[in-house]
């Protein structure tokens, strides 16, 4: 039998050695973890599916054999801990999984997500997370002031015609849908002597909810961010997709047809990027761009700051025919006035933005939606601050008995004459469309789903919903049945009307900007209104839970006054003092605020770098690995029939240590292999590679060498190029 036949069956048999001997240590290691930990070490294991069954097999029986020889040494309670453990385990996996079935809408994203890609199902799930906001809201506002309002409200005499729900006038003014309706005194029960101090839950549970929601937008703005910037998990390429994202648990016929087709999405959408083309623009294509782009966005700005104007004027003009004295029905039907103005405003001018798109021909789609989302932002939040503007300085100062329930009546309006615009632009804007592209105009073909115009009408009616809090509190309750409205209209018309984006890409980004948005100007917006009303404008003094006071704030004024001559509640009069009331408590939250989005830009950014680095890494590698197979096929195809002259320089040769034949690399044949700007210089015969053991006399005597050879030879050709690399830093270092 040839030695290198023996060698290679040695070599075998060391390797299978070594492999169970890794493999009983590996073993014995995930016994001695905790369940949890031994589950993410088993999903971490460079192993198929069928290598990772085997081993948490073994491990089972291994901690099997370990609890039958301990189980004498094992008292009763200590057994008793350990199945009342598992079986919470076991109940608690139960219990997530059927959580996971209840969670709303979740069929419906999948479906989404596998026929029109992560961009549109951003939309959705963006009204998913609002809904979630204005459940909340809701039942914080009915809990602590509208049941207790409840006890203390009288019947209510007027007559309910209909038309108050387009209105919100008539029957409605003396419910608890307005601020006007709820009293200013301390509700008591006669059961049992309790107080309930109106003016108090009625500040202090908006101010709450308000403080709730900033630290929810914040840390869902940091997940989100964290999750779709920063995770290096979001760089993963296409073949791990391909490869490992497929669930073996689905059998359902019509759940692997939905799978199918959402994985397929990922794939091009991750892949989109990646096949666009470069435009190589000369300098006059350059210019002409960047003058149409600013001439759009001149437009742009125009035609918002001209709506603004129109809708400042118009609401003016409205104020003076409310305090004209005219029929009910005609004040009724001048209130509609305003709101169908500014509605058609947000329908009509988003379309214009869209005529705009056409004109720029932007080349990355994420591009362009940032551009429409900037414009449409800049215009509905103008005009949400035009309407700010009206309410707190003409109609606060006006003469009405209870302005703060005719500016609920305003926010009312605007929201429900939205509503219907937004169901009738679905109508117009994607089922007449596609009539037309398929009927009349095939050119123009079956619309797309417009995801910048439909999530800023989300966050502009979110943002009214916002304002009108103080104003209606029982405005969430509106928020939550529209959106449900929105969001299976939305998805009966996406389904039916439209098409997948003709330019597919990836959208994960833009659950981020989305929450930025409604946080920033929106909530911050919010915030300054809320802080003006309450700080520097003077309630109503015939109605409201405020009225007779010069402002808001001097009900918790007056009560923390009553507090300072008790003993007991120092701690709150000092909260006041020094957060509450201290500029300086907000100066410092601000700048820590600022600090925090620093940290963050600045991780995302060294993140970057270092995917970068890690691609060119994996790119030099590959490059390695290349050059080294094209090494032993030119070193084996030589060996097979070597010249006597060289057969004995190489036996010589073979004897010499590494270093030096390392260092000899300069007299022998060399060519270059440049990588990145760096040129490494290695042997292209096999007299210039070093070896670390004398070859077998077959292999002397110029017989054909064995596998196990063609592996050190591998290695020594890694090992001398190490040796270089090292050289090379080593001349760097050097003074």
């Amino acid at each position: 039998m040839p030695s290198s036949l023996l060698g290679l069956d040695s070599n075998a048999e060391t390797y299978g050695k070594d492999k169970y001997k890794q493999e009983e240590k590996l073993i014995k290691n995930l016994a001695s973890m905790s369940s949890r930990e031994r589950v993410k070490a088993i999903q971490k294991t460079p192993k198929t599916m069928k290598e990772k069954r085997e081993i948490r097999d073994k491990v089972l029986m291994e901690k099997t054999k370990k609890s039958v020889s301990s189980s004498t040494q094992i008292n009763c309670c200590t057994q008793c801990w350990y199945k009342t453990a598992s079986s919470y385990q076991r109940f608690k996996n139960g219990l997530s999984e059927y959580l996971h079935l209840l969670q709303l809408w979740q069929k419906t994203l999948k479906v989404i997500s596998g026929k029109f890609g992560t961009s549109v199902l951003s939309y959705f799930v963006f009204l998913k997370w609002l809904l979630t906001f204005n459940i909340f809201s809701f039942l914080v506002n009915f809990s602590f002031i509208t049941i207790p309002q409840f006890i203390a409200s009288g019947p209510n005499n007027l007559s309910f015609t209909g038309l108050e729900l387009l209105t919100g006038t008539g029957y409605f003014k003396q419910t608890v849908l307005y601020y006007g309706f709820y009293t200013n005194s301390t509700i008591t029960t006669t059961e049992n002597n309790s107080s309930y101090n109106m003016q108090l839950a009625y500040i202090f549970t908006i101010g709450i909810y308000f403080i709730i929601c900033f630290f929810s937008l914040m840390y869902s703005m940091a997940k989100s961010f964290h999750k779709n910037f920063i995770n290096p998990q979001t760089y993963s390429g296409s073949a791990a997709k391909l490869l490992c994202i497929w669930d073996f648990n689905i059998t359902n016929e019509k759940a692997v047809k939905l799978k199918q087709s959402n994985l397929s999405t990922q794939i091009k959408e991750s892949l989109s990027e990646v096949t666009l083309e470069v435009m190589n623009l000369s300098l006059k294509q350059r210019i002409a761009r960047i003058t149409v782009h600013l001439l759009v966005w001149v437009a742009s700005l125009g035609i918002a700051a001209a709506s603004c104007a129109g809708v400042y004027f118009l609401s003016r003009n409205n104020l003076q025919l409310l305090e004209s004295n005219k029929s009910e029905l005609e004040n009724e039907a001048t209130t509609l006035v305003l709101p169908i103005v500014v509605s058609l405003l947000n329908l009509l001018i988003p379309f214009c933005f869209a005529l705009f798109e056409l004109i720029e021909k932007f080349q990355y789609p994420r591009h362009q939606l940032y551009a429409t989302v900037i414009r449409n932002v800049c215009l509905k939040i103008s005009i949400i601050g035009i309407l700010c503007y009206y309410w707190l300085n003409d109609v606060a100062t006006s003469e009405e008995e209870c302005w703060e329930s005719l500016v609920g009546q305003d926010i009312y309006r605007l929201i429900v004459i939205d509503f219907i615009f937004c169901l009738l632009g679905s109508f117009f804007g994607e089922f007449v469309r596609r009539i037309i592209g398929t009927k009349c105009c095939k050119k123009l073909g079956v619309p797309e789903f417009d995801i910048a115009r439909n999530v800023l009408d989300l966050i502009y009616t979110q943002t009214l919903a916002w304002i009108g809090i103080f104003f209606a509190p029982l405005m969430p309750a509106m928020q939550i049945i529209s959106f449900f409205i929105i969001f299976y209209v939305k998805k009966v018309s996406l389904m039916r009307n439209c098409q997948p984006p003709r330019k597919v890409w990836r959208a994960s980004q833009m659950t981020t900007l989305f929450i930025f948005l409604l946080f920033f100007p929106s909530f911050t917006g919010v915030l300054s209104v809320m802080a003006v009303t309450i700080w520097r404008r003077t309630p109503s003094k015939q109605c409201g839970p405020f009225q007779g006071l010069t402002s808001i704030i001097d009900a918790v004024s007056g009560w923390i006054y009553i507090l300072e001559h008790n003993s007991s509640s120092k701690w709150v009069v000092w909260i006041y003092h020094n957060l509450i009331g201290s500029v300086h408590f907000f100066f410092i939250l601000t700048v820590i605020v600022l600090i925090i989005t620093y940290l963050y830009w600045q991780i995302i950014e060294g993140r970057r770098i270092m995917v970068r680095l890690l691609h060119e890494q994996i790119i030099n590698e590959g490059k390695d690995k290349m050059f080294l197979l094209n090494k032993l096929r030119t070193l084996q195809t030589s060996k097979l029939d070597p010249p006597k002259g060289e057969q004995q320089e190489r036996s010589s040769s073979s004897y010499q240590p590494y270093r030096q034949a390392a260092l000899q690399m300069t007299a022998s044949q060399e060519r270059p292999f440049g990588r990145n700007g760096r040129d490494y210089y290695v042997e292209s015969s096999s007299a210039g590679i070093p070896e670390k053991m004398s070859l077998s006399p077959t292999d002397e005597e110029g017989r054909q060498p064995g596998i196990s050879e063609t592996l050190a030879l591998a290695l020594r050709a890694r090992q001398q190029a190490e040796w270089e690399m090292e050289d090379d830093e080593d001349e760097d270092f050097r003074p």
